[in-house]
């Protein structure tokens, strides 16, 4: 067969492209961000990880680097709060400085939260994923963020949005990561107060599987799976 000369070379060049990306996308792994930033010196003028500070989260399960892990579920007093604000404050000044890092923006998110400040929480958390779409720590703190706003939210039909879209973060924490657990429990939790409690049974019985014991587990039996179990 004689084929023309250059349709033949910008086909082969358009499967050499193709091949190019198959390839890279092989040796090229997401970014799952962990912990704080490598900035020692920071870290400790901003007193972080800090794990006198507590967060209400009311029955959902919150982890977060900048607070040392799974903090108390507990009001802070006035010295609590200054710390959070000042801390907040260096850290807006180093984001400034390092526009592509993610973990400072989470670690933004959770004092936020540690203030109630819902709304802008869930802006610190969407900026942290926009930078990593893998963060698992910024998947939770954003759903997390997402449903105590929602919970103040009086409006049903934003609030239902806003829940909606709490349980899309905790769907998208990726099974591997030390967050799946809690964003597995959240997940269970506020689809039952979505209404979809076939879905929210079914999310509760996988968490069982991974935890079987402990007080989390106690509270899903007692509130999802028992009330399930006790309607005809």
């Amino acid at each position: 067969m004689s084929w023309p000369a250059f349709p033949t070379l910008l086909f082969l060049s358009f499967l050499a492209m193709l091949l190019a990306l198959a390839a890279a996308s092989l040796w090229l792994r997401p970014s799952h961000p962990e912990g704080l930033p490598d900035d020692p010196a920071l870290l400790a003028t901003a007193g972080l990880p800090d794990r006198t500070l507590g967060v209400l989260t009311g029955e959902l399960r919150f982890e977060a680097a900048a607070l040392g892990g799974a903090p108390a579920r507990q009001a802070n007093d006035a010295d609590a709060l200054e710390r959070a604000r000042s801390a907040e404050g260096l850290l807006e000044r180093w984001s400034r400085a390092h526009p592509a890092e993610p973990r400072v923006r989470a670690a933004l998110g959770a004092l936020a939260l540690v203030r109630n400040d819902h709304a802008t929480a869930a802006r610190r958390y969407r900026e942290a994923c926009e930078r990593a779409p893998r963060y698992s720590e910024g998947r939770l703190g954003w759903g997390v963020a997402l449903a105590l706003e929602a919970a103040h939210t009086s409006d049903p039909w934003p609030r239902r949005a806003l829940v909606l879209r709490a349980i899309a973060q905790f769907a998208a924490v990726d099974p591997g990561h030390p967050e799946y657990r809690a964003a597995l429990y959240n997940r269970a939790r506020l689809l039952a107060e979505a209404n979809r409690t076939a879905d929210a049974g079914a999310f509760a019985r996988h968490y069982l599987a991974l935890e079987p014991e402990g007080a989390w587990a106690e509270r899903l039996r007692a509130d999802l799976l028992a009330g399930a179990a006790a309607r005809p």
